[in-house]
């Protein structure tokens, strides 16, 4: 297998695969391809146009640039882009740009991580770029793979794809810049080029005024015009690099720009995997479905915490799944899967390493995850919302918040307000005794239902008894 960049796609057989695989996997796409005329079509909504081949589609795909796999001379995978992609959703500041408008993998081929390395083939190529990309809500598969190549979200457009389909936009921060493209992104070449004409006009005119020794005209104006230009020049070059410096703080400032908040953009899950393995005395944990805590990286990155450091204390606050809290914001979700896996990483970090864990749920809603990492808060604001028919409570957060300094006030409003509800929780769960009922029924857990899953919870959960009374 080997993936080869197509600048522009031209060979006879490799065009024949493209569009065999657009054929095969259109109905994949919500919507499907044979229904839109261009990769970049805006209005998605498109339930009332459909063809059986994708020929327009095709038609956009054949004059872009490509990454192909080849098995045997055989196309069983493409990922094509557009360079410099300039929309609503996508402003002109963030170029230069790469927008992937399609990724397709044969369903033959798929699952042995071929989507991973056309990802990493584009990082690799194009490491002073944006990259950005679109997909729909319900997109599973596709967006694990962007989490973990740290694509984050950057617009979302509600209801885009039909009721309850959303259209989401990820981005990718350049990997590096070089000067001439941070120069460019912004719109400093007039800047320079007419410093550089500044600079020449000062050094004739001061030229002018060694050569006309005598006094004169010439030679005071030479002089005049020399002052005056350098000030000019100085003033200018001022403005220029402090421009460019400004370059180093947009690592985080871009995401919020779809909230209407600009120059603000911190990542909870990137910064959470950086520092938990750093941990030496106590990580706590507070949220809801514990999403982001089901990554196999933050995992990971737990168990690297418990190794490093015996004995670490671990906190989990959280709200039982089957709880009417929970069901008020989610409804009938299933994230059992979460719970089990963060549950059995935590308990098996307190078996074999020591840690000193306690889980315990609260009936109080808990809106947004919060974590703390030694003397450290990872937390963020958030927004509270109802669905259209006013049924279904969300919240997200909007930006995250990095709180590592135990003297200011922030700090102990956060720190109160988890002890509160961690003292107020009526239910903690007997970890060593799930960590054994686990070892000994091996996978078959795996196979169970969810209200199975809810069952096997439900029976490690105990009262809290207040000894002080």
């Amino acid at each position: 297998m080997i993936i080869r960049f197509m600048s522009h796609i031209k060979k006879r057989n490799v065009l024949d695969g493209i569009m065999e695989l657009l054929t095969l996997c259109d109905h994949e796409f919500v919507p499907p391809l044979s229904s839109r005329n261009s990769t970049t079509q805006s209005n998605l909504d498109v339930n009332g146009k459909n063809s059986s081949v994708p020929y327009e589609y095709f038609e956009n795909i054949r004059i872009q640039p490509a990454f192909v796999v080849l098995e045997s001379g055989k196309v069983i995978g493409f990922m094509s882009f557009k360079k410099n992609y300039v929309s609503h959703e996508i402003p002109t500041s963030m170029t230069p740009n790469i927008y992937i408008t399609t990724v397709i993998v044969h369903p033959r081929y798929r699952n042995r991580g071929i989507t991973n390395k056309l990802y990493s083939a584009l990082l690799e190529r194009f490491t002073g770029y944006h990259i950005f990309t679109r997909t729909w809500s319900s997109n599973d598969s596709h967006t694990r793979i962007l989490s973990s190549r740290k694509f984050y979200e950057f617009r979302r457009l509600e209801d885009d794809r039909g009721d309850g389909i959303d259209t989401v936009y990820y981005h990718h921060a350049p990997i590096s810049q070089t000067k001439l493209q941070i120069i460019r992104q912004y719109r400093l070449t007039g800047s320079f080029i007419f410093l550089l004409l500044l600079t020449i006009l000062t050094i004739i005119f001061l030229i002018t005024w060694l050569l006309t020794p005598g006094g004169g005209i010439m030679h005071e104006l030479s002089i005049a015009f020399s002052t005056s230009l350098i000030a000019s020049a100085l003033c200018l070059f001022s403005d220029s690099i402090l421009k460019y410096r400004e370059s180093k703080n947009d690592e985080y400032i871009n995401t919020l720009k779809s909230f209407g908040i600009e120059n603000l953009q911190f990542h909870k899950d990137e910064l959470l995997e950086d520092i938990i393995p750093k941990c030496e005395n106590e990580i706590w944990i507070s949220g809801y479905r514990l999403i982001m805590t089901a990554k196999a990286s933050f995992l990971e990155a737990l168990e690297k915490a418990c190794k490093n450091h015996k004995g670490l204390t671990l906190r989990v606050l959280t709200v039982a799944p089957w709880s009417e809290t929970f069901k008020l914001v989610y409804e009938n979700e299933d994230v059992t899967d979460n719970y089990l896996k963060v549950f059995y990483t935590l308990c098996r970090c307190m078996k074999e390493n020591g840690a000193k864990l306690e889980i315990r749920m609260t009936e109080k809603p808990i809106f947004n995850d919060t974590y703390k990492v030694d003397d450290r808060f990872v937390t963020g604001p958030y927004l509270h919302c109802t669905s259209k028919n006013n049924q279904k409570i969300t919240a997200k957060d909007f930006f995250s918040l990095d709180i590592n300094d135990p003297k200011k006030e922030l700090f102990g409003i956060i720190s109160k307000d988890y002890t509160a509800v961690w003292d107020s929780a009526s239910t903690q769960f007997r970890c060593l005794d799930f960590y054994g009922e686990c070892i000994s029924s091996g996978d078959v857990i795996k196979n169970y239902s969810k209200q199975e899953k809810l069952t096997l919870l439900k029976k490690f959960c105990s009262p809290i008894v207040d000894t002080e009374n």
